[in-house]
């Protein structure tokens, strides 16, 4: 019966961690290797798979091959799997490695983790300290606008006596300049009175002196 193992069993059962086996996974599908997928398109490793991967590994690590001249290889049709001495690391052991680096991985996150949370912080920190001077500010501007206003009430009371003595001057020089219309409208009947009586004066005399002088024409001249 053929076995099928998860990516932990096959690191555990290869003796390599689990980036690296997706690592040289990754170089043998490049070459053509396929490896089963399940429904949810998670690699399900078998026997076969077990003994490809060990070999690659041998080939790079034990026959100085690159990671692609052991992939060539070992997707050859004449590849033998018997021909290629394997050396498999003791599972507890790459098991092991596995949890350290897990945990250093964790470690690294969480000091991210602080690190990003700790930088949150300072700006919480900045962010409250200028909402703080924004509210000062805002105090002392509604005290200045406060004290602008009880300044300009009380420009306004100094200037109320002058502003009413302005306007009881305006109705004053008002009353003065209908007296002087007044006086003047009767200096001008007046003015025009004088003349006429002048006129009418003028003319008796000339009608006297006219009657005066027939007078004396008709005494003298009998």
């Amino acid at each position: 019966m053929a076995h099928t193992y998860t990516m932990a069993n096959f690191a555990q059962i290869v003796g390599i961690n689990k980036s690296t086996i997706r690592h040289y996974i990754s170089i043998l599908e490049d070459y053509g290797y396929q490896v089963e997928r399940d429904g949810r398109n998670y690699r399900k490793f078998s026997d076969q798979d077990v003994a490809i991967l060990q070999a690659y590994s041998s080939l790079h690590k034990n026959k100085g091959l690159t990671l692609k001249e052991a992939a060539e290889v070992v997707v050859a049709p004449n590849f033998n799997i018997q021909e290629v001495s394997i050396t498999v690391a003791n599972p507890v052991v790459i098991d092991r490695k596995e949890e350290i680096q897990r945990y250093e991985e964790l470690s690294h996150a969480m000091e991210l983790l602080a690190e990003h949370i700790h930088g949150v912080e300072v700006q919480n920190a900045q962010l409250i300290q200028l909402i703080q001077e924004e509210r000062r500010q805002n105090v002392l501007l509604a005290e200045q606008n406060d004290s602008m206003k009880r300044e300009f009430r009380q420009v306004v009371e100094s200037l109320a006596p002058l502003t009413e003595k302005r306007q009881n001057d305006n109705r004053q020089m008002d009353r003065i300049e209908q007296q002087n219309s007044a006086i003047m409208a009767v200096l001008n009947k007046l003015n025009v009175w004088q003349h006429t009586q002048e006129i009418e004066q003028n003319e008796e005399d000339k009608k006297q002196r006219v009657q005066e002088n027939g007078i004396l024409s008709r005494f003298f001249g009998k």
